[in-house]
């Protein structure tokens, strides 16, 4: 339970299509991001939106967690580049808090323009676990840089990726825009800093009502599924050149998640229920607001 908090974090902001490498192939398929890369994309269509969930337990009903999701406005660093701020915090609450108190803040900046990431941070303070992530990501050389902070302690570390690779904040955001068919399955790559993931995503029903306490909602229901692995740098004559990795799988793919994101012009990601080895999870939209 310990990363179930940041999980459904990443899960509505997503998160983590046809990607599939395996060591043993070392082969990449075509897919959503390595055809599209760093494209202009225009205007991001949610800027100044706050999103605001309840996190309860399925079974027995109980609110764990609230959580939010904020999109800031477009800023520019000190170097010139434009970047586009998302923020988010999830905290546990009422009977949970004494249980297992959580404290988790995310962080992503993403390019106001391509809107690819350009940087994460991911600070998790779960009871007795205190821990943070920095990630750089490098979209031209199909890599991050990672610093780990814990106990006092940093370490570093770079990773290669696949190309298109972004954070898990950012993705549900091109999850909510992108246009789902039935009997086709849709992946993309993202990395937190700790394991790269395959999420991929089919269409389980295209109308079904949702209720929240902000009424109705009329939604598309997704099934979402996740790969934990790890890229592998080229070695040999091939070491030193940005080209797509192999990948070594740590965890095959399992049915992580189902979302109903609404059928408007807002997209938004509804509900999600978690699969978890305590019982499944229920985030559930409770705020909205544009500023």
């Amino acid at each position: 339970m310990k990363r179930f908090f940041l999980l459904c974090v990443s899960l509505f902001m997503l998160f983590t299509v046809g990607c599939a490498t395996t060591a043993q192939k070392g082969l990449m398929e075509d897919s959503i991001q390595s055809t599209a890369l760093s494209q202009s994309r225009g205007t991001f269509p949610f800027i100044g939106e706050k999103l605001q969930f309840t996190v309860r337990h399925v079974a027995t009903k109980a609110t764990l967690a609230e959580a939010d999701i904020e999109v800031g406005h477009p800023m520019v660093s000190e170097d010139g580049m434009r970047f586009i701020p998302i923020s988010g915090n999830a905290s546990s609450v009422a009977l949970a808090r004494l249980v297992m108190r959580v404290d988790d803040h995310i962080e992503a900046y993403i390019h106001t323009d391509t809107w690819d990431t350009i940087y994460s941070y991911k600070h998790m303070d779960e009871k007795d676990r205190d821990r943070s992530f920095y990630v750089w990501f490098w979209p031209d050389e199909m890599s991050a840089s990672v610093e780990r902070h814990y106990k006092g302690r940093v370490v570093k570390r770079d990773y290669v990726l696949p190309p298109g690779t972004m954070d898990s904040v950012a993705w549900i955001y091109f999850a909510r825009l992108h246009k789902f068919e039935k009997d086709k399955r849709y992946t993309w790559y993202t990395f937190d800093g700790w394991t790269l993931n395959r999420v991929t995503v089919t269409l389980e029903a295209e109308k079904e009502d949702v209720w929240t306490e902000l009424g109705f909602y009329k939604c598309y229901k997704l099934k979402l599924l996740r790969e934990r692995s790890e890229a592998i740098a080229p070695q040999g004559a091939l070491s030193g050149l940005f080209i797509e990795p192999a990948r070594e799988i740590n965890v095959p793919e399992y049915e992580l998640a189902t979302a109903w994101i609404s059928d408007d012009d807002q997209h938004l990601p509804v509900r999600f229920v978690v699969k978890t080895g305590i019982g499944d999870f229920d985030l559930l939209l409770s705020g909205v607001e544009k500023k």
